[in-house]
Parts: C-alpha cells; structure tokens; sequence
C-alpha cells in the first residue's frame, strides 16, 4: 500500500451473499461455500479476512441476512455488517456499500469465497492501482490466465504497462475462443475484484444503474442498525434489479482501466477447482476426512462423517456428507449444479 500520507485509505467490501451450488453436496443454502473450509484450515470466509492488516480499514461485510450468527461470531467486534434481506446480485451490494462509506474511502470489492495463494501479488497489484483509483478510475484485477478456461469472463487490455486501459469485457467463452484469446495475449480472467472510490461507485452507479443506487440508498436511509449491524429496508431494496456490477457498470463506464495480475487466484467454483488448489497427498489424492485409499491417484476425496474407501480409481471427485453422496469425474465436476438442483426439488417434494 502507498505509504504518502495523503492517500486515501482502502476499505475492503466483502461480498458474503452466494450459496456455491456447485460445490453440492458440502455447499448449501443452509451453509455456504464461503463458510467452509475448502483450502486449508479455515474457511474461505476467514481467509479473506486475513488477508487485511493495518494498512487496509476495517472491512463492510455485505451478507444474506441468513448468516448473520455466522459471520457475527467470525468478525472483529465493531465490523460492519450490512445485511440483504433479499439478494439482488453484486451491483447492488456495492451500491449498499458506497452508500455507506465516506466519499473519499477507497473500497476494494472483493468476493468471499475465492482463494488467493500470493497475498503479496495481490497487496502489489493493489498499490499500483492506488493511484488511478484515487484519480477517479474503477480499476478491475485481471488474472493472468494459465489455461484456456471457459468458465470465466475475460478482460481485454489496451496497449500499455501496469494500469490498462479495457477495450472490452469478453463473456465465458468457447474452448476455441478461449484458446485463440490466451495466443493472442492482453486477455485476462475476470476475477471480480474491483478497487475506486465511494464518489467513484456513486457516480458511474447513478449514471448507468440510477435504480440500483437509489433503491440501495433508500433501502439505508429506512434501515435500522443494530450495533454494527445494518439491517436494511426489504422493501426498498427489492426495488433495485438483480444485476451483477459487470452488467450493470463495467461493460458502459469509460473510467475502468485494470491491472493484470498473477496470484494463485482461484473462484473455488467447482471441485476441481478445489483439487487444484489444494496440497496433494500421496498418489496425488486430496483426502479429507476418514478415507481409505488403495490403488488410486489424483482423486479429491472428503468426508464429513461416512468412511469411504476408493480402491483402483483416479481422476474422481467423491464427497460423501450426512445426508448425500456424489460421485463424479474431476472433468465433469462443473456439472454437479444439476445434482444441486435436483437434490432441492426433491426436498421439496
């Protein structure tokens, strides 16, 4: 971070209001996927928290406002925390946000339920894009691609070092096109990390998400706090379109600029973005939990409770809980929203 004793100071946001589908059956609504423990120790959750010290603000927490005992035993005394009693997408969390920090604060968007392995890689790339984000820039973290993914959105860069000019968003795309992107250079996963000022986000919302920011500030304005805890009007806040902060500002705003970056970056969004992010064991199996394992390389294997026994397998993801078991191939672990969906429609009836 800038040490000038003029810079502003940078206030993470973090966003805490996604189920993770995808990674059914240990992800539900019940217990989300930033509330688990999915790499390493700690939960995602908690690993976003440390990767702030004294040099960052206290963090704004922006919740489903059914996690809040959660996160309230999680967070330092005093942290903000602002719940949505509906969720209408991340534009309308950091309109939430930008409402309420001062105009001149810095706030650092960032998900809550991604990984980062360099934390140093990150705090350099924060401190380049300090000073274009306190000159009234929204700067995007880029991630520097290392396979030709197609679950991610992509960033184009324009010409330059450093702090990019964007010539365009590119949605997920085809394996080919994803290909063809990474040869060319100058593409970037979109990681959905974004840094700029409250008087920043306020601005480019009222200019191209007007409804988004006035039902966020009204959904405030008519809210009641309870400590820390900012409990806002449900009302007021369903009023705003369910849009993510892509769509609904980066895709038009002429102020977005970003900063590629390297860092071990992960969304976790699947299980084999799991097996991938984790340490490896022997055969290059990932085992949590109590598991036999004979014969059989590079499976992700956890359990919360059933003993499982994986003899003369590889490449499998098997994940057994209380109440459900899946079984799948690392490859087809992007396809596992479907047991989600029907594990819930079963449940209910």
């Amino acid at each position: 971070m800038s040490d000038s004793s003029s810079a502003r100071p940078i206030r993470p946001v973090i966003l805490a209001g996604g189920a993770g589908t995808r990674l059914w059956p240990l992800s539900t609504a019940a217990r989300p996927k930033h509330l688990l423990p999915l790499v390493g120790d700690d939960s995602l959750f908690e690993q976003t928290l440390q990767r702030f010290g004294d040099r960052f603000a206290e963090p704004i927490i922006v919740a489903n406002k059914a996690q809040e005992a959660e996160l309230r035993a999680i967070v330092a005394p005093g942290t903000r925390i602002v719940l949505e009693p509906v969720k209408r997408d991340s534009a309308g969390a950091i309109a939430l946000a930008a409402t309420l920090a001062d105009e001149d604060e810095l706030l650092l968007i960032c998900p809550s339920d991604h990984h980062i392995a360099d934390v140093s890689a990150f705090h350099d790339a924060i401190t380049l894009a300090q000073p274009a984000a306190e000159a009234g820039k929204i700067i995007t973290f880029g991630i520097e691609p290392n396979h030709p993914a197609t679950g991610f959105g992509y960033i184009a860069a324009g010409a330059g070092e450093g702090v990019r000019p964007v010539a365009r968003f590119v949605e997920k795309p085809a394996e080919e096109k994803a290909r063809a992107m990474l040869a060319e250079g100058g593409h970037y996963w979109n990681a959905g990390i974004f840094l700029a000022s409250a008087k920043s986000w306020r601005e480019e919302l009222a200019r191209h998400a007007p409804a988004i920011l006035d039902a966020a500030s009204k959904a405030i304005a008519q809210g009641e706090c309870d400590g820390p805890v900012i409990r806002i009007d449900e009302a007021e806040f369903a009023r705003a379109p369910a849009k993510s902060i892509d769509y609904a500002v980066m895709e038009h705003s002429a102020r977005v600029a970003v900063v590629p970056v390297a860092m071990g970056w992960s969304d976790v969004g699947s299980w084999e973005a799991v097996f991938d992010a984790a340490e490896k064991g022997e055969g290059g199996n990932v085992v949590v939990g109590e598991a036999l394992v004979i014969d059989s390389h590079a499976n992700l294997i956890r359990s919360d409770g059933p003993k499982v026994a994986a003899i003369g397998v590889d490449d499998l993801v098997i994940i057994a809980t209380a109440d459900a078991v899946l079984v799948t191939k690392l490859s087809h672990s992007q396809r596992v929203r479907d047991a989600a969906d029907w594990s819930e429609s079963d449940a209910n009836g």
